[in-house]
């Protein structure tokens, strides 16, 4: 322990008697080892950690799939919870939710908050107690039963100002008065959403069909239970469900069967991280490639400082120093500077991840959790500790064994370095520059993808002329679909008057939001077999204007006009894609019928209009029936005019939807401008960290080719003055030294292409229309690598001018 540490003391001094050796080092290793912290701390928390629940492990989604009309993922119904329940064999505990918004008025100015509508065993089963009052039981989920809300911890708060008189006391949630029995602990998230209220799902057990798969559902697994039996245990009972409850109404048994159920289990980890896990570790991979070439890039210098000190290793060998004490000399000094290196990463990383807090640009969930935690210092440890071995290794393999007579023999400064040592500083910058290929390829796939998603046509025009806004008129403002339609169009006139506003409309599901609804279609001139589901199509409620105001052009007919709204006429809109799938044109689409329930009245084709890209750019546009609206409470108005996105044209809005009712409140105010922006994040975002760790890379490289071929010709000054003594030119002298610069970025090159041709493959998931092996990309990023690298070379090559061969030829 004594030699040890009378070892880091010794390495200490060396390494503060050579500043500017040591500070280069450390900003390099800082860079590769804080990069890398500040990403597995991303990883680690979004993937790698459990969730805050007990026994998180037995947590598990249960999906469904239905081949048989095209779902991969089918959400769950009553008719599924009630099954699970009642015929379980592997689950001990179950429930279902789903995400809700809520009107709340009389506790101040009215307000939509966000809510969670759950069955009574959702809380207990993750472990939830509330701090004041009691949980949900049975009873309130039954139809008919008391009407009861629990608060979240920070609504509490903020309303009741953490009184607990508030239990027992009512508010008006979306028009009806409900007891608060319960108040939420303070921190209590639930996939990544904190919720102002819970209310109880209420259903009639009696009265269940096998419909409405608007639910996500939630089981603990019993002790032991693995995800192979309960996947098992869940096609046995959809089995069951299907002899046990009746079908939708309109459909059959047969309908259903054909449908082709199937279990998806999957654990709830997985169900809330989603694929934002391709990214994350394809950014890990690249930011571990930084990490690479700043291990290759001090390699080269740690080379350059200890044949500096050869003649002092081999006096030292000389006098009875071993091989083993000179090796543990050199690694602990490379291990000292992996450690500081490593330290000044982690403030790097805190640094780099306030900023991707304060940005999330890619919406990534369990986003407060993200920080640099004990995990990630082990990690960072870790790291440090393996990059000082890597890089502090070659300079022991080359140096340890001192060759005394030659190390003697030798000139000291001016001496050349040996032949093999050459090789090894090459091959160092080589590797540089192969790594540095592959990176900037991956950067320039990323560009090109983001470049063909920017040049798709969205079916939308001028987003940012476009603001939209939700409202939702509960129960005890409007009592009827009516009323409801009535007052929406008033919002709409409203709206529309405002100075500045070109025209106004609304939709029940805003393009690019997630909204998804699906129902089976059929034509009437169309056959089916007995008992077939017709293809599902996406489901929309628009009303007159809606595409104008979108910018989404009518290929064929004409929209709605407030006379269908609210005759209830029997007219409907499709997508052209649609119209195309079933009549060939969109032309020949118009006075076409079709329906969505065998039970419905057939409704004609009164127009066609251009697709759209709801689900985002980089999927295909859905073929989408847009009826008209009807009984849609909640919906988004959407107000074209130049002065959307500003505040006084917020305020204005506010108080346009106010003078309609002063009980309406207005959320998710945007514009489509934001909305089709944050389409595009998860790209964006991996784009911007491959750019980044590209940029580091092609940087790092290019000071590898300047500091060798700076070595070199420092190492080759009296060659440089015979040559010029015997008539050399200098610009040919400095060409010779670009050209061995330009040799090893041709020799990297070459094998980063070959490397990169065969990795790209794994970032297919994330390109959008772009080949990986995109020609284009290649070339360029091939181009630009060589001229960095003729740069590099050129800089320190000029010093061949400063050399005067009177003074070399002095030299030793």
């Amino acid at each position: 322990m004594f030699d040890l540490m009378r070892d880091v003391r010794h390495a200490a001094r060396r390494l503060l008697r050579t500043p500017a050796f040591t500070l280069a080092t450390l900003l390099t290793l800082a860079l590769g080892i804080g990069a890398n912290t500040a990403i597995f701390s991303v990883v680690n928390s979004v993937l790698l950690k459990p969730l805050p629940f007990p026994e998180a492990d037995r947590l598990v989604a249960l999906w469904q799939t239905a081949p048989g009309v095209d779902i991969k993922d089918l959400n769950a119904s009553i008719a599924d919870y009630v099954t699970y329940r009642e015929e379980s064999r592997t689950l001990a505990d179950v429930a279902i939710w789903n995400g809700t918004s809520l009107n709340v008025t009389g506790v101040a100015e009215p307000e939509r908050v966000d809510g969670l509508n759950a069955t009574f065993r959702l809380l207990p089963m993750l472990g939830v107690k509330p701090i004041y009052g009691r949980s949900f039981v049975e009873q309130d989920n039954v139809s008919g039963g008391p009407e009861v809300v629990m608060l979240g911890y920070g609504y509490w708060q903020r309303r009741f100002g953490g009184n607990p008189a508030a239990i027992g006391r009512r508010i008006m949630v979306d028009g009806t008065a409900r007891e608060i029995v319960g108040v939420l602990p303070q921190g209590f998230w639930f996939m990544d959403m904190t919720h102002d209220l819970v209310v109880p799902l209420r259903f009639d057990r009696a009265k269940v069909r096998l419909a409405g798969y608007n639910f996500q559902a939630i089981g603990r697994l019993k002790p032991g239970v693995t995800l192979a039996q309960v996947d098992a245990d869940v096609k046995r009972m959809i089995g069951i469900a299907l002899t046990k409850l009746p079908p939708p109404e309109g459909m059959s048994i047969k309908m259903m069967e054909d449908a082709r159920l199937g279990p998806k289990v999957r654990p709830l980890l997985d169900d809330l991280v989603g694929d934002i896990g391709k990214s994350l570790w394809v950014v890990m991979a690249t930011i571990g490639m930084v990490l690479l070439i700043a291990c290759a890039n001090v390699a080269n210098l740690l080379l350059v400082r200890t044949e500096g000190r050869a003649q002092e290793l081999a006096v030292r060998a000389a006098i009875g120093a071993g091989r083993g004490r000179l090796a543990r000399e050199m690694l602990v000094e490379s291990l000292l500077l992996g450690l500081l290196g490593g330290a000044a990463g982690i403030a790097f990383a805190i640094a780099a991840l306030k900023l991707v807090l304060t940005m999330n640009p890619a919406r990534l969930p369990r986003l407060e959790l993200i920080a640099v935690d004990t995990t990630s210092l082990v990690f960072t440890f870790l790291v440090s500790v393996a990059a000082g071995l890597a890089f502090g290794a070659i300079p022991v393999v080359k140096h340890a064994r001192v060759r005394l007579n030659e190390a003697l023999r030798a000139g000291g400064r001016n001496a050349s370095a040996s032949r093999d040592r050459n090789i090894t500083r090459n091959t160092l910058t080589i590797v540089q520059v192969a790594l540095a290929l592959v990176l900037l390829i991956g950067s320039g796939l990323m560009i090109r993808t983001f470049q063909s998603m920017r040049r798709v046509q969205p079916g939308f025009t001028e987003p940012a002329t476009l603001q939209t806004i939700r409202v939702s008129i509960p129960g005890g403002v409007a009592a009827d679909d009516a009323r409801v339609l009535l007052m929406q169009q008033q919002l709409v006139d409203a709206l529309a008057a405002l100075p500045g506003v070109t025209s106004a409309s609304l939709i029940n599901g805003l393009p690019m939001t997630g909204f998804s609804s699906q129902d089976p279609v059929a034509a009437s001139d169309h056959t089916y077999r007995e008992n077939q589901i017709p293809p599902l199509r996406r489901f929309i409620r628009t009303v007159p204007k809606t595409f104008q105001v979108l910018g989404t052009p009518l290929t064929a007919g004409r929209e709605y006009d407030w006379t269908d709204i609210h005759q209830k006429r029997d007219v409907v809109l499709i997508s052209d894609n649609f119209a195309r799938e079933y009549w060939g044109s969109a032309a020949a689409a118009v006075g076409k019928r079709i329906r969505s329930n065998p039970n419905d009245p057939w409704s004609e084709i009164i127009g066609v209009v251009a697709d759209v890209r709801h689900d985002g750019v980089d999927r295909p546009a859905p073929t989408t029936v847009y009826w008209p609206q009807q009984d849609n409470r909640s919906v988004t108005f959407m107000i074209r005019g130049t002065r959307a996105g500003t505040e006084s044209y917020a305020a204005e809005i506010r108080r346009a939807v106010s003078s309609v009712s002063r009980s309406l409140p207005v959320t998710q105010m945007q514009t489509m401008q934001q909305v089709y922006d944050k389409s595009m994040a998860r790209t964006a975002f991996t784009l911007t960290l491959l750019a980044i760790s590209g940029g580091m890379a092609l940087l790092l490289a290019g000071i590898g080719i300047y500091a060798v071929i700076s070595y070199t010709v420092s190492q080759r000054t009296r060659e440089i003055g015979i040559r010029m003594a015997l008539g050399a030119r200098q610009d040919r002298l400095k060409l010779m030294f670009v050209r061995n610069g330009l040799l090893w970025g041709g020799i990297g090159a070459a094998a980063g292409l070959v490397a990169a041709a065969m990795l790209s493959q794994l970032m297919s998931a994330l390109l959008f229309e772009i080949n990986p092996i995109d020609p284009l990309t290649y070339g360029v990023v091939v181009v630009a690598l060589l001229g960095a690298a003729a740069v590099a070379s050129y800089v320190p090559a000029r010093r061949v001018t400063r050399i005067n061969p009177v003074e070399a030829l002095r030299t030793e």
